[in-house]
């Protein structure tokens, strides 16, 4: 909005109509956003991959309440506490993690394209990219890399000043205790899974 207050000299019903439909696109990508990763969540829950308050889900439409519950208690929390956390960017640092996080999940869709063009060929698709392997090796590993060395310029402190310091530690610190807590979720989901395997057989 600033740019357009900049380039047009002011304020005038031009701007407001902008500033508004910016605003409205901001708050459907706001839903759609949340309720896409809400459903990942509660399939994953489901598959015994995320504890199972993940997979709280309405009985009547089987919206997945119980992720979206505790993606508004977090929230709620950071704006509780935000006032009080002496880092001012704490809003600018979950959001960088937030970043971090989708494209290191980015990263890893490249490789399993190729995968899976290599060990699934022949399955119908709605579409296949065409191209030989050249191309498909490029179109692979030209995007992952650029999406890891955007990933280490984003979260890796690359010198040692303060600014650059007290910007990414926060966000570096984030990402490898969002790693481990997925990583334990996954080893506890393969208990649950284990175990209920186990039930089943003896049943």
């Amino acid at each position: 909005i600033d740019s357009f207050i900049m380039l047009i000299g002011g304020v005038n019903p031009f701007v407001i109509i902008i500033g508004i439909m910016f605003m409205y696109t901001l708050m459907a990508n706001l839903v759609s956003w949340a309720l896409g990763v809400n459903y990942v969540a509660m399939y994953a829950s489901k598959n015994k991959d995320l504890p199972a308050i993940f997979g709280k889900t309405n009985p009547k439409n089987d919206m997945p309440t119980g992720t979206s519950i505790l993606n508004g208690v977090v929230a709620s929390v950071l704006i509780i506490v935000a006032p009080i956390i002496p880092n001012e960017n704490i809003f600018w640092a979950f959001f960088a993690l937030n970043v971090v996080a989708l494209l290191g999940s980015y990263i890893l869709m490249f490789p399993a394209f190729l995968k899976l063009r290599k060990v699934d060929p022949n399955r119908e698709r709605p579409f296949k990219v065409p191209g030989g392997k050249i191309l498909l090796y490029l179109m692979t590993f030209v995007p992952m890399i650029l999406l890891i060395i955007t990933l280490i310029f984003s979260a890796v402190p690359l010198n040692g000043s303060s600014a650059e310091l007290n910007e990414k530690i926060p966000i570096l610190i984030g990402t490898v205790v969002a790693i481990i807590v997925g990583e334990i979720c996954i080893w506890l989901a393969g208990k649950r899974k284990d175990k209920g395997e186990i039930k089943n057989e003896n049943e």
